[in-house]
Order: structure tokens, then C-alpha cells, then sequence
């Protein structure tokens, strides 16, 4: 199954483009979305971004599936689905 992730604002910066696609087996969890991601991108994100230590983004980057937070590596993922990465910072 096809899955597109976009990365929006700093993070496309960061990670070097703005959207990408991936190819995962049917049915297959988040964490394997985030294991290709890893792979892909890992290299060139700065520690403000990825924790290298949980080879995963830091918790102020929300993946979001619609309007909802995805927060469950076990979750499994649909055919065509759009994820979108954001950075959430606190301002004022």
C-alpha cells in the first residue's frame, strides 16, 4: 500500500522535502511508517528534530492522521492514507 507523508514548515526544511511517499506491506503499523522514515531521513535531521537514542521524532513533532494525533506505534495504517508531521511550538 501506498502511504504519503507530508512534513510541514521547519520540518520540510529539515528533512530536506516537503511530502514523500511510501510503499508498506497492507495493514502494517505506524512504528513501520516511522522505521522508513528513519531510514530516509534520519541522517539529516538535527537533534532539535529526531532523538537518535529512540530512533524517532522528539514529542513536539505530532503526526497527524486527519485531525487526529497519532500517538500509537501499533496502529495500523489504510491504502492512500495522508500522515502529516508538524512541530508544535509554544509562543506567545
Amino acid at each position: 500500500m501506498k502511504i504519503k507523508v507530508h512534513f510541514h514548515g521547519i520540518l520540510a526544511d529539515w528533512v530536506g522535502t516537503g511530502e514523500a511517499d511510501f510503499a508498506l506491506r497492507a495493514g502494517s503499523p505506524f512504528a513501520d511508517l516511522m522505521a522508513l522514515i528513519a531510514q530516509r531521513y534520519s541522517r539529516k535531521m538535527p537533534e532539535q528534530l529526531w532523538d537518535k537514542g529512540n530512533n524517532s521524532f522528539v514529542k513536539a513533532v505530532w503526526a497527524m492522521r486527519g485531525d487526529q494525533r497519532m500517538a500509537d506505534l501499533k496502529e495500523p495504517l489504510k491504502e492512500g492514507e495522508v500522515i502529516k508531521f508538524l512541530l508544535m511550538q509554544a509562543g506567545g
